[in-house]
């Protein structure tokens, strides 16, 4: 915890709105994370996240997402479009946190199970090397905003809300219910792996 509470710190230092309000974001799961003391550790936050600035904190200070693996046997920048979808182009570099990585044997999700709670898939379309928005996925089965179980947002990289979780996924679903995502718990991204 206390590292949580030094990067809050170093990013209120840092300023600029975004900033700010990831840093309040961060202050809010370490909050909750207090209130559970004693309680065995689980795979996510001690409660769902309700809001798109804890999400953006979640991705951006307290489990960054740059720190995540790439997501396997897809290539590292990956360009194109899926079935059905003229979302997130041209290029797309697609990463997971260490529960959504550990939701899968061999690479693959198997059949009839779904990834963990506090799974986090990030994507990051990417235009001229540079990255200019983060389409998000955060495995949130109880919470209220979901749909299909995950928590469904857009940001640019500040940190400005693109798509809300308040959406519960509207512009995101249809798409992601096409083709292998229902086999794959809504995750289309084992659709770009390479043969």
């Amino acid at each position: 915890m206390e590292i949580i509470l030094s990067k809050v710190k170093s990013v209120l230092r840092a300023g600029g709105p975004a900033r700010v309000l990831a840093a309040a974001g961060v202050a809010a799961l370490v909050a909750l994370r207090c209130s559970d003391a004693g309680a065995p550790p689980s795979q996510g936050p001690a409660r769902a996240i309700a809001s798109d600035q804890e999400l953006f904190a979640l991705i951006t200070v307290a489990s960054p997402f740059v720190e995540y693996p790439l997501f396997p046997g897809v290539d590292s920048v990956a360009s194109g479009t899926l079935n059905g979808s003229g979302a997130h182009q041209p290029l797309v570099r697609v990463s997971l946190n260490t529960p959504a990585l550990g939701s899968l044997t061999s690479d693959t999700l198997q059949s009839g199970t779904a990834f963990a709670r506090g799974s986090v898939i990030v994507k990051e379309i990417r235009e001229g090397g540079v990255t200019t928005l983060l389409a998000v996925m955060a495995k949130e089965p109880g919470s209220p905003e979901a749909a299909g179980g995950w928590l469904w947002a857009e940001y640019k990289p500040d940190g400005t809300v693109v798509a809300s979780i308040l959406a519960r996924g509207a512009g995101c679903v249809p798409c992601h219910s096409r083709e292998q995502g229902p086999r794959n718990d809504l995750v289309r991204t084992f659709e770009r792996r390479r043969p």
